[in-house]
This record gives structure tokens, C-alpha cells and sequence, in this order.
């Protein structure tokens, strides 16, 4: 595989409808070679696989805690056969987005027990996940300690010694459009700092739209979009932008083992 990664978008969404063949295009003229496609929720499952398929894309399967209160107990029976019939998919590569959402949203036992489910799921199957998490990383560390996954803390913007603890758990941590904000100074610190093996870059497309996008008035963030950030990384971490490319490629890979297995069929 040549090129970027972005490790974390939902192109699924509504706001792709009309132009999806466009933006997948202008991702991939931007050097972005691959897309993760990320589900939302049992509504969206098949959408997400379809949309990964007829793109030539990856996928993750699973319920975002902010759909948990619209999510039933069958949904994790169906996520699991789902899942495991899945593993025959070149596109399908793990479990998300899932995780805990303490900002909107309460962290109650409902919310927690979707997430355990999950992560015992991916764990089952050994795939690894892209996880949530808004004000919620202690309770998400409680889990995670105890059923053991691979993969991304999504959107990585906590303190240091959270940051060690995921890293410590053997997760790469997410970085998108909030790091490209001159005031972002905490993200822009961990980007810099952290291990080259420890992280990766994604868009969150459509959200998490980068200063160039709010500075134009169009926040509708796209896979495009990593380019920008890889160019930042490089230039935080002083390396060259091939240097940046070269590691981001490997460390995508061994968050996501799958990714190079459907990148030799």
C-alpha cells in the first residue's frame, strides 16, 4: 500500500449522498490511498459495507454510544454474527465506532455495557476497534484494561498520563483536524511527542473540520483532509513529509492487521 490512511471517516453519511464518487476522488488525488469507514449504529451497517465495497474501501461495524439509548440488546447478538460472517470480507476490518461519551451524554451502566459488549466482541474475533472518548477516559481505561483489544483511541485530546495509559495498553492514538488549529496546543504537543509507532491520522469526515476548512466557510470535513494534517505532523515531529508517509503507513498497518491483508488480494 502507497499513500495516507484515513483511519477514521463516515462516509456513509447523508452529507456524502450526492457527491461520494467526488470526494472519494479527491482523497485519493490528495494521496489519501485508503479510507476507514466507520458505522454509527445498527441503521447504518449495511449502508457503511456498501458504501466500502462499491469505493474499493475498509470498514469497522459497531454502535457509537451516542446511539446507544436508540440501540437495543439484539443489536450486539446481531453485531457479533454479523462480525464473524464478516471476517470473509476483504473490506471489513474491525469494530467501530464505539466507546464513551461523558460530554452529552451520561456515562451510566447501559452505555458501559454496549462498550463491554463490544470489546469483547473484537476481542473474540481479534479485531481491533476505534474507539470514542469525551470526558470519559477513566471508565474507558476501567474496560480496557480488562478485555484487551488492539487498535485507535479516536480524536486524542486528553492529558499526559491518559495518554501513557493508552499507549501503555499497546493503542495508537487519532489525530485529525483539531491539531491543525494554531490554538490546539495540547493536541499539537501530543502529535510532536508521542512514539512514531503510536499514532495515526485520520479526518472524522464530516465533523472535525480543519482550519482551512473553517477559515473558508465549508465545514463539511473530507478524507482530503489528512493530507493537510501529515504535512503538520511532519513539520512537528522535523521530519520530511516521505519520512512522516513511510512511518504512517506501517503503524496503520499493525493497528489495523487487516488493512495489508486486503491491500494483497
Amino acid at each position: 500500500m502507497q499513500g495516507l490512511v484515513d483511519t477514521h471517516c463516515h462516509l456513509q453519511a447523508l452529507a456524502f449522498e450526492a457527491d461520494l464518487a467526488e470526494v472519494v476522488a479527491r482523497a485519493r488525488a490528495a494521496g489519501v490511498a485508503d479510507m476507514v469507514v466507520c458505522a454509527g449504529g445498527s441503521d447504518d451497517w449495511e449502508r457503511t459495507a456498501c458504501v466500502a465495497r462499491e469505493h474499493g474501501l475498509a470498514y469497522m461495524l459497531g454502535i457509537h454510544p451516542l446511539l446507544v439509548p436508540k440501540a437495543h440488546e439484539e443489536d450486539l447478538e446481531r453485531l457479533s454474527a454479523l462480525a464473524e460472517a464478516s471476517m470473509a470480507d476483504p473490506h471489513f476490518i474491525g469494530i467501530g465506532e464505539i466507546g464513551l461519551e461523558g460530554l452529552v451524554m451520561t456515562i451510566d451502566a447501559r452505555q458501559e455495557h454496549f462498550f463491554r459488549e463490544q470489546l469483547r466482541i473484537a476481542a473474540r474475533l481479534d479485531l481491533p476497534c476505534s474507539i470514542h472518548v469525551r470526558k470519559s477516559a477513566s471508565r474507558l481505561l476501567y474496560h480496557l484494561r480488562r478485555i484487551r483489544v488492539t487498535g485507535v483511541v479516536h480524536a486524542f485530546n486528553g492529558s499526559d498520563a491518559e495518554r501513557d495509559a493508552f499507549l501503555a495498553l499497546g493503542l495508537k492514538l487519532g489525530f485529525g483536524g483539531a491539531a491543525t488549529y494554531e490554538g490546539s496546543l495540547r493536541i499539537r504537543r501530543h502529535l510532536a511527542e508521542v512514539p512514531a509507532d503510536a499514532f495515526v491520522l485520520e479526518s472524522d469526515a464530516p465533523d472535525m473540520p480543519s482550519s482551512a476548512r473553517r477559515d473558508s466557510g465549508d465545514l463539511r470535513s473530507e478524507p482530503a483532509d489528512v493530507a493537510q494534517t501529515a504535512s503538520l505532523a511532519a513539520r512537528l515531529r522535523g521530519v520530511t513529509r516521505d519520512e512522516l508517509l513511510f512511518q504512517s503507513i506501517q503503524t496503520t498497518q499493525a493497528a489495523f492487521k487487516r488493512l495489508k491483508l486486503r491491500q494483497l488480494r
